[in-house]
């Protein structure tokens, strides 16, 4: 019994002690410094060395005693690295310290219990001395815990050419970049700058001087020389939560000045129709339709896109020949400010109308631009096009010509028959004057019976008032449906309520497509006059604008709607008058329709 006991202890202590042979375990302390300026930081890292991961740490680690230091950063560090070919794996926590004074610190051997045992690390001594660092404004070098640095993509740009401005953070510790406010930009005269929002995971590790540094990018610009010369930017500042002879404080951490020497555009080799772009460009131009008939609307597009300054950019003017009417364009900006520069495109959108039947070419348009890259200007040039429209190819106004030479009034031809009469009577030629001198006298009688009847017929004309063509009114936006002298649909039903409305709204859900737009915004006009009128007890006779407006707003209904039922009701109105329509999305105008008219049939 004894032997076996004995035999089981052997057993016991034999396995114990392989396995503390094949665990290795130390605890150490490495000091990053032995001597650091003053307000310097330097780093202290306490780590377990061990071979393999399974272990548990039975007490946490204490902080060692400091005193005269304050922590000002912590953070978790751990590392695999191979010796001899064996694997060894340290983990720990790294200090960030900074000293309030002059003098020789000591910091304090750390104690942390892991597997049931308890391992000490070694003391650390740091010489700090008062030569280094001012807290009033801290020098952008590689020797100091935190600096703020100002670069330019390019020193000697072209005017107008887009320049990346970035600004950053540079840090021993990781935890100063979250105790930083207040960033203050620096002024940007002669530049036009755009600010690109910074991306959310923009901290990186850099090399500075041979040191390791965390860096985050604390603002990004592009900015556009707008004149050629010397421009300066002025330092950006921020401050950071720093450890000073005070206390803890805010330090403001000042950039670099950063100076550009803007280049002009060069005047060999400008093209006429220049207008100031500077990037790299192309050009589309483009019909929705080739074979349209008379009276009917085609559109024209030309874009330009690409990268660079689109806030100068100018879209050629196309030239259209005769007979094909050229409306107003609408532009539309599509472009934003990215991580890699200003890109998208500008396109405009121009309404064509034939008057006349044949065949029209539209001819090309150009547009110049200036390529830093290339150092050139550049000039794109778009294709002709054609268009084929059905329809008469005589001209109204030839018809109305004929007409009018077939109608010279009475007066002018009695004029020219004197005169021609009394140019015989000159040359003696008097003969016949006796034997036409009747019919004349009687035509000029008669003659003088229907003019006479005419202008009766035309004051009793004058007399009744007549109505402008809608597409002349002066402000389309601001017209007034009135039903009794206009061509508006606006329904009179002898009861509008919720349930009307609501069906409407289902016809105009139909109406979204069909071949004719018209339709939808002609109905779309109605509901909405209806659930206003609805809303305010207002009947047709009495509508109008204004006076809904005002009721509505005096009923409590909030403005943003109100301003919205404006907006909608206006819409449907000039595009009702619209050539080719708005182009606009009826799906996104359905739904905006709907949205009003059920806030509106709210009680």
């Amino acid at each position: 019994m004894t032997t076996a006991r004995v035999y089981h202890s052997f057993l016991l202590l034999a396995l114990t002690s392989i396995a503390a042979l094949a665990q290795q375990i130390s605890f150490k302390s490495e000091c990053e410094k032995k001597q650091v300026s003053l307000g310097e930081a330097f780093t202290v890292g306490f780590f377990i060395e061990s071979n393999t991961d399974s272990y548990s740490i039975d007490k946490p680690m204490k902080y060692p005693s400091h005193s005269g230091l304050q922590i000002v950063g912590e953070q978790r560090s751990q590392n695999v690295s191979y010796v001899n070919g064996k694997g060894v794996i340290e983990d720990g926590i790294v200090l960030a310290f900074v000293a309030e004074k002059e003098g020789k610190y000591r910091i304090g051997a750390a104690k942390i219990v892991v597997n049931g045992k308890t391992y000490t690390s070694k003391p650390v001594e740091v010489l700090v001395k008062g030569t280094g660092l001012s807290h009033s404004n801290f020098k952008n070098n590689s020797t100091q815990p935190v600096f703020l640095q100002s670069n330019v993509s390019k020193s000697d740009p072209y005017v107008n050419e887009q320049v990346s401005l970035s600004v950053k953070l540079y840090v021993k510790d990781l935890s100063y970049l979250n105790r930083r406010t207040n960033f203050r930009q620096g002024k940007l005269d002669g530049l036009s700058p755009k600010i690109v929002k910074s991306s959310p995971e923009n901290i990186k590790q850099e090399l500075v001087g041979g040191k390791q540094y965390f860096s985050e990018e604390v603002a990004r610009y592009y900015v556009f020389p707008q004149k050629p010369g010397r421009i300066e930017i002025d330092p950006f500042s921020v401050d950071v939560m720093m450890p000073t002879t005070f206390g803890v404080e805010p330090v403001e951490v000042r950039s670099n000045a950063v100076v550009i020497n803007a280049k002009a555009l060069p005047e060999e080799g400008r093209p006429a129709n220049f207008s100031g772009a500077v990037g790299q460009f192309k050009m589309n131009t483009s019909v929705d339709k080739k074979e349209i008939n008379t009276g009917e609307s085609v559109n024209y597009d030309v874009e330009i896109v690409g990268s660079g300054n689109f806030n100068i950019i100018n879209l050629p003017q196309i030239k259209t020949p005769k007979n094909l009417e050229k409306f107003a364009p609408k532009k539309r900006d599509a472009f934003k400010t990215y991580d890699s520069g200003m890109k998208g495109k500008i396109a405009e959108q121009t309404v064509l109308v034939p008057n006349l039947g044949g065949e029209y070419t539209i001819s090309p348009v150009e547009f110049s631009y200036f390529d830093p890259i290339k150092e050139k200007y550049i000039t794109l040039k778009s294709d002709s096009i054609n268009i084929a429209v059905s329809g008469s190819k005589s001209s109204n106004k030839d018809v109305e010509l004929a007409s009018d030479n077939s109608e010279k009034s009475s007066d002018s031809i009695i004029t020219d028959k004197i005169e021609e009469i009394t140019n015989d009577v000159k040359e003696g030629k008097s003969a016949w004057l006796w034997v036409t001198g009747s019919v004349i006298a009687m035509s000029a009688a008669g003659l003088f019976f229907i003019k006479k009847k005419n202008n009766s017929s035309d004051k009793n004309e004058d007399s009744l008032p007549k109505i402008k063509p809608i597409n002349e009114q002066n402000n389309l936006e601001n017209y007034q449906p009135k039903t009794e002298t206009h061509k508006f649909t606006l329904v009179e039903k002898s009861v509008i309520n919720s349930s009307s409305i609501n069906s409407e709204l289902v016809e105009l859900k139909q109406k979204i497509s069909a071949t004719d737009q018209k339709e939808f915004y002609q109905l779309q006009e109605t509901i909405l006059c209806n659930v206003a009128m609805s809303k305010t007890g207002t009947d047709l006779a009495n509508f109008s604008d204004q006076r809904i407006i005002e009721t509505m707003l005096n009923k409590g209904t909030q403005s943003a709607v109100v301003e919205q039922w404006e907006l909608l009701l206006n819409n449907a109105r000039q595009a009702k008058y619209a050539f080719g329509g708005l182009n606009q999305n009826l799906e996104e105008v359905y739904e905006a329709t709907v949205n009003v008219a059920e806030e509106l049939m709210r009680k």
